[in-house]
């Protein structure tokens, strides 16, 4: 039953990209709101999971009506990501160049941290079009891209979508893969982009999020800890137009002390912080439907947030 259900997603995916290539930029856009507009409207599982997400990360400052436009934008931005991304497997490279306003803001941050010669992490999160900022990155041609990412359940959509995130030169490594494998990238010089917005039900840590425990992987500040490698911050902005604006850096710099767990966890922090202040200047831009404090510390073993 599984497997059928996944080759009839498939085939849906199929026929979506027949009608999605051929429309124009705006087309697409335009598309994808009136998608998303729908979504908001019948999703009702999602749509909760982001109230509560925005009553964390805004207890009563803002008005019910307030949160379910932003809740309802979300919707609207995933939507017409999705589109996009569907969109550039046709004419990739002049297409994807057609969605990035101007040039990246932050190229002499980047440069600057490939002169240390340690590889780069690049902290990213689930906000704007992420998988076109990596296929942009890629085109730019200044240094390899790997992108560490969970293997899809549907085989047939995970090859299509790593024949996509892979078709600008840019590599997957699959979360339950070797670590090595991000190791030998670094040493190459080569780049590492790691997501930390989202739930890490296993061997996380628990650092405030919009002043909430939040389960978060550890692995970007051990292995930035251990080989010295640079963390700088790579997210895309939307603009009215449907395009983005990509900004690099600033690097965050972190402090040693004589306690290396109590660093890492003051690192994975100081990464999560600048992700929070990403979001805060535009939650719509964030998929904020995911249950981003599901797992929950010890301490709240009873408690449930969603």
């Amino acid at each position: 039953m599984k497997s059928t259900r996944h080759f009839l997603e498939y085939i849906f995916i199929n026929l979506l990209l027949l009608l999605v290539r051929p429309l124009s930029q705006r087309a697409v856009v335009r598309t994808g709101k009136r998608l998303g507009s729908l979504a908001f409207h019948f999703s009702g599982k999602r749509k909760q999971s982001a109230k509560v997400n925005l009553d964390i990360i805004y207890t009563n400052s803002l008005s019910f009506v307030k949160k379910n436009k932003i809740i309802k934008e979300s919707f609207q931005n995933l939507a017409v990501s999705a589109l996009q991304c569907l969109w550039v497997t046709t004419d990739t490279e002049n297409r994807v160049r057609k969605l990035i306003d101007g040039e990246p803001i932050g190229l002499d941050r980047l440069s600057q941290c490939l002169e240390k010669n340690k590889g780069i992490f690049f902290l990213t999160a689930h906000y704007g079009n992420w998988e076109i900022m990596g296929l942009f990155h890629g085109y730019i041609g200044i240094c390899p891209l790997s992108s560490i990412a969970r293997k899809l359940d549907n085989p047939y959509l995970d090859r299509v979508t790593k024949k996509l995130r892979t078709s600008s030169g840019n590599k997957i490594i699959y979360r339950d893969e070797s670590p090595l494998k991000i190791v030998r990238e670094l040493k190459s010089n080569r780049s590492v982009a790691v997501m930390m917005d989202q739930n890490t039900a296993k061997g996380g840590v628990f650092v405030d999020f919009f002043g909430k425990k939040a389960a978060t992987p550890r692995s970007l500040a051990l292995l930035s800890y251990r080989t010295g490698t640079p963390i700088l911050p790579l997210f895309c902005y939307p603009t009215k137009k449907g395009t983005y604006r990509i900004e690099y850096g600033p690097e965050i710099q972190f402090e040693k002390s004589d306690n290396k767990e109590n660093d890492i966890l003051k690192w994975t922090h100081q990464c999560v912080q600048f992700i929070e202040n990403v979001i805060r200047k535009n939650p719509a831009f964030w998929m904020c439907g995911h249950r981003r404090w599901k797992t929950r510390p010890s301490e709240e073993k009873e408690t449930r947030i969603y």
